[in-house]
């Protein structure tokens, strides 16, 4: 299944002058912090990188260093630099100078970008750590979203491991309510990765209540029953989506065909054959044809099982279809055509044992009495037909005895 990584926009974490005079910087580093601020709020951005690179030259105490860097990683951010952003707050909170909600936030804006810079394995180690913080640690004013989580879980499904992808996947879904599609998409990649197939059928079953309009969602939960012996489950899931006219393509009438033949409904079967063959969405093939003839024959459908048989044997004659019609014929009790049925069989199998027996009793039912007694001759000289060739001759010296 397609991974599907959809980033939300980064928070930018614009630090306050006020935040800053909480560490008692030097009155000259807040006053260049706030024309930094004022001219990045006018959006004059070449003025705030020349304020923040002039008091990046200068002898900074750490708190300080940490603070420039922050707003400068700010600054490169709404310039749309994402790498130059990722290498400030990386410096900045490597220095661990800023307080530990401030550190805190710099962490999260470290996970995002290398997230979002495809740096996986860094990502969700930072992204780990920060929610663990501010689940351990953080004040009422930090909350970890279900966004975070949500990019927790892509992080790992960009790395393979799906075993970690779950829990945090779960809990985003859970904390958002009603979640995004690609959210139940992405938890469902990970329990088709794992072969999880009970947690990918809940996610499968909620999927198809709540966005009945799409087709695939029908068939991979049919697909789901199947793979856990769930068959009735899943014909009548195949069966609603048909009902519902999400049938598409050929492939899905012939497996909703297959299940009910599965399910002991070759009847439905045939029917949905022969219907979607007359409109044309399943094609006569003869593999079509043959799955059809087998519906129709397992449903005591006899006289459109011979036609179907017919028609295969028409196309592509062999040995095979044409002793099936043999049998049918004679289940049928249609002797003539049955007598026909295994002439056609013989140009396949001119020696077949089993042929000589057949056409000895079309022929006892037909009264050709000695064409019968010559096919059962050649039928006893064979070890698998002689016993009951030879009952069939003792049967006709009983006629004759009684004839005579």
């Amino acid at each position: 299944m397609k991974r599907m990584i959809r980033w939300l926009p980064l928070w930018l974490l614009l630090s306050t002058a006020a935040g800053a005079e909480s560490l008692t910087l030097p009155p000259g580093v807040l006053v260049q912090l706030n024309a930094a601020q004022k001219a990045m709020a006018e959006e004059n951005y070449p003025q705030a990188d020349k304020v923040l690179k002039a008091l990046s030259g200068k002898e900074l105490s750490a708190p300080a260093k940490a603070y420039v860097l922050q707003f400068r990683g700010n600054l490169a951010l709404v310039r749309q630099q994402e790498k130059t952003a990722l290498k400030h707050f990386s410096a900045a909170y490597a220095l661990d100078a800023l307080p530990a909600v401030d550190q805190r936030r710099v962490l999260h804006t470290v996970a995002q970008l290398q997230l979002s810079q495809e740096q996986w394995r860094a990502g969700v180690n930072s992204m780990s750590a920060w929610i663990g913080q501010v689940r351990a640690k953080g004040t009422k004013a930090e909350r970890v979203r279900a966004e975070d989580y949500l990019m927790l879980a892509q992080g790992y499904s960009q790395l393979e491991q799906w075993a970690q992808v779950i829990a945090p996947v779960k809990t985003a879904i859970r904390m958002k309510g009603r979640a995004p599609e690609d959210w139940y998409k992405l938890q469902l990649a990970a329990h088709f990765e794992l072969k999880q197939w009970k947690g990918a059928t809940a996610v499968l079953e909620l999927l198809v209540n709540r966005y009945p309009q799409r087709a695939s969602y029908w068939e991979q939960l049919a697909s789901v029953y199947q793979i856990r012996d769930r068959h009735a489950d899943a014909l009548s899931t195949l069966r609603a989506a048909w009902l519902a006219g999400k049938f598409k393509q050929e492939r899905q009438y012939i497996w909703l065909s297959q299940l009910f033949l599965q399910q002991g409904l070759p009847q439905r079967a045939a029917e949905l054959l022969q219907e979607s063959m007359a409109a044309k969405k399943v094609r006569r093939t003869l593999k079509h044809e043959r799955l059809l003839a087998q519906t129709q024959l397992q449903a005591k459908m006899y006289d459109a099982g011979r036609g179907t048989l017919e028609r295969i044997a028409q196309r592509k004659p062999d040995y095979s279809t044409w002793r099936q019609l043999a049998y049918l014929d004679m289940q049928l009790r249609h002797w003539d055509a049955m007598k026909r049925s295994i002439d056609q069989a013989v140009a396949f199998k001119p020696d077949a044992a089993e042929l000589y027996l057949l056409g000895g009793i079309a022929d006892i039912n037909r009264s050709h009495y000695e064409q019968a007694r010559s096919s059962f001759v050649k039928a006893s000289r064979h070890d698998a037909t002689r016993a009951q060739a030879q009952n069939w001759l003792n049967y006709l010296d009983q006629v004759r005895g009684s004839s005579s």
